[in-house]
């Protein structure tokens, strides 16, 4: 995992979002009358009035008609969750979106999102089609559309007619995911009315029955899962919802093929990075199902593939929006990235982040991005450091990132140092992999002082729930005080506060 590894595919310039909670906070104003006022919400345009009534957020108040409830979602606590976005003429605004949270009893206990998005009123029209947009979006990839694969499966993702708010034009919103000539997630922004490039970015999440064995990379023995036809028995897990395949690249960047043996024992030493992916990709699988009751990625049972030895001597591994990816290192400075469960714990979460609240791969909603990947690895391997299994393996005792410490590893731990870089590629997004140090240093505050169990539980919930695509430090804090206050009550929910505190986000 270099400096560029880990990154997820979202794409747009964050927006600065608000909360409004419905409580006590609120008790002496006027706005939080109008919001208590609403005492029962008990469907879709009960949320939707919500907005109308809201104190202060004079943008969303005036604008509330063009919002549509998309999702609703109620957890196993009882508290329904409304997804709301606000809508042109029948097309979306792409990465804008306000959630109204609901407890059982009907009350509204939080509202939080892009409060102070302005109307939506694109100043273009569409006039090209779907398919010409795409041609657009091969050529700014800089790619021979007949020349690229992604194995078997499908090249457009996407191409989808939306509203980009930041410059209120509607625009074509393709993915483009394929792994020769060269691994590539491309996310591109096609005006829909000149076929002009609006934006761009490769986004890597750069940092996946019969039972058998199989010997890793470190050289232990791990059980595996495996798939038995024809007297050959295959890296292929059919245990869960999701099949788990793991493939070889054969030192390639376009020649994949399942790993397979002609018995139960993975023992070779071409086999171990092979042993290691599938292994902790199925662990990665159970956590999330067996502490979250999430079932993979999507919560769909969607399958994780994963593809070992890519190219030669590569000192990477990515997440590629529907693969995971892995290269062998050089020896000096990475050992086989696949060797290594945070890593791929790292990697799926941004997959689950993907899914949830898609936070916006720039600048804060970047930066706690990278770091709710951190968090879920720290989860799967409760240490506090990343990538330390694979990281220089001549060196022992150093590590990519530090959660206890960040100023270790470059990073830093508290907004007094927040590091304003451009918001460009050579920038690292605004500084993505760089700030993520201090939301990293406020849940190391945070799990020292509720432990494990509990913060595993804050964190997912505000992942799943309560984040929206443009959260900055300060949502991200609300968003988890909220979840603490949901789940255990005022005290942890005031341990969770004072951890955000201690790095400067009040």
């Amino acid at each position: 995992m270099s400096k560029k590894l880990i990154i997820p595919a979202v794409l747009s310039t964050a927006l600065l979002a608000s909360l409004v909670p419905a409580n006590d906070s609120f008790a002496k104003s006027e706005g939080s009358k109008s919001l208590l006022k609403l005492e029962k919400v008990q469907g879709k345009q009960d949320a939707k009035n919500t907005l109308k009534n809201l104190p202060g957020s004079k943008e969303v108040k005036k604008n509330y008609k063009q919002y549509d409830v998309v999702s609703v979602d109620t957890d196993d606590l009882g508290f329904t969750h409304y997804t709301l976005k606000p809508k042109a003429n029948g097309k979306a605004g792409l990465y804008t979106e306000v959630k109204v949270h609901v407890n059982p009893e009907g009350q509204v206990t939080f509202v939080n999102g892009d409060l102070n998005q302005k109307k939506l009123a694109p100043t273009n029209t569409q006039k090209i089609s779907a398919e010409e947009a795409v041609d657009r979006a091969y050529a700014a990839a800089g790619v021979d559309k007949d020349e690229v694969k992604n194995q078997d499966r499908k090249v457009v993702k996407k191409a989808d007619l939306v509203v980009n708010a930041d410059v209120n034009k509607l625009v074509y919103d393709v993915q483009l995911i394929y792994l020769t000539p060269e691994a590539a997630n491309w996310k591109v922004q096609i005006d829909a009315e000149t076929g002009e490039v609006v934006k761009k970015q490769n986004a890597l999440t750069e940092a996946g029955a019969a039972t058998g064995s199989g010997v890793g990379t470190k050289g232990d023995t791990k059980t595996l899962n495996l798939y038995q036809e024809n007297g050959n028995y295959y890296l292929s897990d059919v245990t869960h919802t999701g099949t788990i395949e793991t493939y070889d690249a054969k030192n390639s960047t376009s020649r994949y093929s399942i790993v397979y043996d002609t018995d139960t024992s993975f023992t070779s030493t071409a086999q171990r990075a092979a042993v290691d992916a599938h292994y902790y990709a199925d662990q990665v699988y159970d956590y999330y199902k067996n502490v979250h009751n999430r079932d993979s990625y999507d919560n769909q049972g969607a399958p994780i593939y994963s593809i070992v030895h890519y190219s030669r001597n590569y000192n990477n591994a990515f997440w590629n929006g529907e693969s995971m990816v892995y290269g062998d290192g050089d020896g000096v400075t990475f050992s086989p990235l696949s060797g290594a469960n945070d890593v791929i714990a790292h990697e799926l979460t941004h997959a689950v982040t993907e899914k949830t609240a898609g936070l916006v791969y720039e600048n804060q909603p970047g930066a706690l991005n990278e770091s709710f990947s951190d968090v879920f690895g720290y989860f799967v391997d409760p240490d506090f450091l990343m990538g330390e299994d694979v990281y220089t393996p001549n060196r022992s005792g150093d590590a990519l990132r530090s959660m206890s410490n960040p100023e270790t590893y470059g990073q830093p731990a508290h907004m007094n140092n927040y590091k304003n870089l451009p918001n460009t590629s050579a920038g690292d997004w605004g500084g993505v992999h760089t700030n993520s140090g201090i939301p990293n240093k406020a849940f190391y505050n945070t799990v020292t002082k509720l432990g494990k169990a509990k913060s595993e539980k804050i964190y997912y919930r505000a992942l799943a729930y309560y984040l929206t695509p443009n959260a900055t430090f300060a949502d991200a804090k609300a968003a988890l005080v909220r979840s603490a206050t949901d789940l255990y009550g005022s005290t942890d929910a005031s341990t969770v506060s004072n951890a955000w505190n201690q790095v400067g986000v009040y």
